[in-house]
Order: structure tokens, then C-alpha cells, then sequence
């Protein structure tokens, strides 16, 4: 049975699902993110671009797939967002929605997500579960995942995710796909992921792709077969970023979150600058609600400064020139 913890941080969320004192899952709700999958709300059609077109609502567009039979330009309709939007290699990719004839409903929150699954809800943020997480996101930042006998390395690029595997021998493919399998569920890893595997005959291939369904288990997916070269495909489905996205393409925000953190954890009494590179300040701008609560919390005035040079940012205690 697994149970799951929720952290609520200063611009983050984050819900760590155990099982049997393992972390297995990682999920997070991130200051800024829009809407979620699972909202459904009226939205104005904008712009109808064949069997698919473009939306607005709640200050957001979306990507309205199919477009809804009979509907023209200008109306409004109700839509259920089936991708939440993210930013990947420098463009932005809009949220998904489809029609529905539901009534409207904002989308669960991670509790009540976890909750309806029939996950229980434990209190706190215990040690070992911060230091599995912190453990979990640091691979995520490096994109790369060990496993008993190698290494799984993970690109993500705007076509697919691309997993290679490193280590000695020909008989890595299976505890590859079994680490990979056990890496999707616990980063949320979707949409199209390419695996280039070592070369391996067929009964160790066929062992490799069993140990992959096995460990996927409930999960979503469809796959192709291992070729003779070592590539596999699959393809999950893709509600939002994952933690690799996160970790990765999403540095600012990360930087941002992990600085507000150490700037809240700093027990002085001088007024706070926290210095930081230009991404991670401009990340910080757009959100002042975070900063005036950072300045409720710790009863101290705060500002913000660039500083190209402060790696991933720093909290300057000192009194102010």
C-alpha cells in the first residue's frame, strides 16, 4: 500500500509517494504553472485551424483538439484541459484541451489527485523521504539514473526523450528497461521516449521487454518490440512536465525555489538581497507575491540583485550600502 507526503513550500508544492519506505513517485505544482490537467472551464474560441484551433480562457491560450462540431469563432465553450502547458528548449508549448459536456471544475490539487487514487496522506516531510527526494532531483538535474550494473542517460529534445544506456557487458538491456520502468513512474516520465539499448539476442531481448512490462505494471504505455540494433520506443501520456523537464528545462524556476528556501532558513536580522543570475531574478520579478511573502515570513525587507557570478544564487545577510 503506498502512502504519500506533501511539502508545502514558498512557490512549490511537492508530493513524494512511498512504498514500504521507498520513494516511488515525485510529483510537483510549481507558482506560475496555469492551468492543470483535469480543469474544465468555459473558454472563447479564437481561432479554428482545420479539425483543431486555439482557445482562451482564464487568461491562458490553449490548443483546442478536435475542434467542437458546430462551433464557430468567438463562442464559447466548455473544455477540459488534457495537457497543462510547459516551456522546452526555448518555445512554449500551449495547453491542450478537448470539448466536454461536463459541468465546469477546477482541477484537483496534488492532495486530492493522490487522495482519489487511494493513497493516504501522512504528515510531515520525514528526513529519509527529503533525503531520498533530494537524492532523486539531483539525478534529475544531471539526467542520469544508476542502477546496479550502469547507468541510464536521459536527453530531453523537443522531438522525444532520448534514454541511453551506459555500462560494460551485453546483458545491461534488462536491468536497464527494469531500472527505466521503475524511472518513468518515479519522475512521471512521458511521451515519446526513444531507448538505445546495448545490442542483445533475442531471448535477451525478449527477457528485457518482460522485465520492462512487468515494472511498468499499471502504468499507461505502449511500446514497440527491441530491433536487432537495440532500439526501443515508447509512448505514454504526457499531462504535463515531468521532474526531469522540471530539473532541466524549467532552471530558473528551480534556482528561484531552492533560493527562497535557503533565504527562509536564514536566521539573521538584516534585510535580505538575494543575488542570483538573470533567469532566476527575472523568474522572481514576475512573482512579487512570493518575495512579499518571504518578507512576511522572516520579518525582514527584501530585495533582489543579478549577479552573473553567484552560481545558483545566494542570500546576502548584510545591511545595505
Amino acid at each position: 500500500m503506498a502512502d504519500f507526503f506533501l511539502s508545502e513550500r514558498l512557490g512549490e508544492t511537492r508530493a513524494a509517494v512511498v512504498e514500504r519506505f521507498h520513494l516511488v513517485e515525485m510529483h510537483i505544482a510549481r507558482d506560475g504553472d496555469g492551468l492543470a490537467a483535469g480543469a474544465r472551464l468555459p473558454a472563447r474560441l479564437k481561432a479554428k485551424l482545420g479539425q483543431r484551433g486555439i482557445a482562451q480562457a482564464d487568461g491562458e491560450e490553449l490548443l483546442v483538439e478536435p475542434w467542437p462540431a458546430g462551433a464557430t469563432e468567438g463562442a464559447t465553450v466548455t473544455l477540459e484541459v488534457t495537457r497543462a502547458a510547459w516551456a522546452e528548449h526555448g518555445r512554449e508549448r500551449l495547453a491542450k484541451a478537448r470539448p466536454t459536456a461536463l459541468a465546469p471544475s477546477p482541477s484537483p490539487g496534488l492532495a486530492a489527485a493522490l487522495q482519489a487514487r487511494g493513497l493516504a496522506r501522512k504528515p510531515g516531510w520525514p528526513p529519509e523521504v527529503a533525503d531520498q527526494w533530494d537524492e532523486a532531483f539531483e539525478q534529475a538535474k544531471l539526467g542520469r539514473f544508476a542502477f546496479d550494473s550502469g547507468a541510464l542517460q536521459l536527453m530531453p529534445t523537443p522531438a522525444f526523450l532520448a534514454v541511453d544506456v551506459d555500462g560494460p557487458g551485453l546483458s545491461l538491456a534488462l536491468p536497464a528497461l527494469a531500472a527505466l520502468a521503475r524511472l518513468i513512474r518515479l519522475w512521471g516520465l512521458g511521451g515519446n521516449i526513444v531507448v538505445d539499448l546495448p545490442a542483445a539476442d533475442k531471448a535477451q531481448r525478449t527477457a528485457a521487454a518482460e522485465a520492462f512490462d512487468a515494472g511498468m505494471r499499471s502504468l499507461a504505455f505502449e511500446r514497440t518490440a527491441i530491433n536487432g540494433f537495440g532500439m526501443l520506443q515508447i509512448v505514454r501520456p504526457r499531462p504535463g512536465p515531468s521532474i526531469l523537464e522540471r530539473a532541466q528545462l524549467d532552471r530558473a524556476g528551480t534556482e528561484a525555489i531552492e533560493l527562497l528556501e535557503r533565504a527562509l532558513a536564514d536566521r539573521g536580522t538584516a534585510p535580505l538581497r538575494l543575488k542570483a543570475r538573470a533567469p532566476v531574478v527575472r523568474w522572481l520579478e514576475s512573482r512579487p507575491h512570493l518575495l512579499e511573502e518571504l518578507g512576511q515570513r522572516s520579518h525582514r525587507a527584501v530585495d533582489l540583485a543579478v549577479d552573473p557570478l553567484s552560481g545558483t544564487g545566494h542570500v546576502e545577510t548584510s545591511q545595505r550600502a
